[in-house]
């Protein structure tokens, strides 16, 4: 039989998007996938993160921690050698996936002024739930699913890392003649640090290009942290979801 066709969508700085176009769907309403535990004690709730940050650590060295994006989804995060390394690879299996796997980008340490984090957006062909990996960051598209979905959370080996969303925005991007994607100058938003005149260059242009006004005043003097993620029916355009570090929380 022959294989399904891919259909998913990831973007990379100098990588293309993979799968089949479709017509861009409605945005849904908001799915709430976020299991809702119990209140547990402050030492109780402590324990238990540790405890699934340890148990993932062990199966994959390469697990970072975890991305919580509002009420929409968590999901483990890794880094590899390089942004090929989890494309098409489970993180826990190191199988072929056509989904892959999220990932923090190859350059990044967690001292860097900006995180990139990468996940697929995945068709509805191929996931009718419309909930796998980075795709539900297309309902951030809506003004209306901003306020209770703002808050990203990183959970990490030692500490939570809490961030507002401050721009959600398309980037678009081009072929040159030397067959590599390239992103719009003027919105670079994979600088691991920024110059602060060039970043308020990029805020400026990232602004216009928003989705809607959040009031959230970001800074070059912010600890940011950058989603990407493709844009179903259009290879040329990329998801961009920018926020700013709020709070943090010790863990051990």
């Amino acid at each position: 039989m022959k294989r399904l066709l891919t259909i998913l969508c990831l973007i990379l700085l100098l990588g293309g998007c993979a799968g089949k176009k479709e017509p861009e769907p409605e945005i849904p309403q908001p799915v709430e996938v976020v299991d809702r535990e119990p209140e547990r004690t402050r030492a109780d709730r402590l324990l238990h993160l540790n405890a699934i940050w340890d148990k993932n650590y062990a199966i994959n060295n390469d697990y970072w921690g975890d991305i919580t994006v509002g009420h929409y989804f968590i999901y483990p995060f890794v880094k590899g050698a390089t942004n090929d390394t989890y494309i098409r690879t489970d993180w826990k299996t190191m199988n072929y996936d056509e989904e892959g796997s999220v990932f923090l980008d190859y350059r990044n340490n967690m001292g860097d002024q900006n995180l990139i984090i990468y996940g697929h957006y995945v068709y509805a062909s191929y996931d009718a739930s419309g909930t796998h990996k980075f795709t539900m960051l297309r309902q951030l598209m809506s003004k209306d699913n901003y306020k209770d979905n703002r808050f990203i959370t990183l959970h990490l080996k030692d500490e939570l890392r809490v961030y507002e969303i401050g721009l959600v925005y398309y980037c678009d991007t081009y072929v040159a003649d030397d067959g590599n994607r390239y992103t719009n100058p003027a919105l670079q938003y994979y600088h691991l640090d920024y110059d602060p005149d060039y970043f308020y260059e990029y805020l400026a242009n990232a602004k216009n290009a928003s989705f809607y006004d959040t009031d959230v005043e970001l800074s070059a003097d912010d600890e940011l942290l950058t989603l990407q993620t493709c844009v179903a029916g259009n290879e040329d355009l990329r998801e961009i979801v920018l926020a700013r570090l709020i709070r943090t929380e010790k863990l051990r």
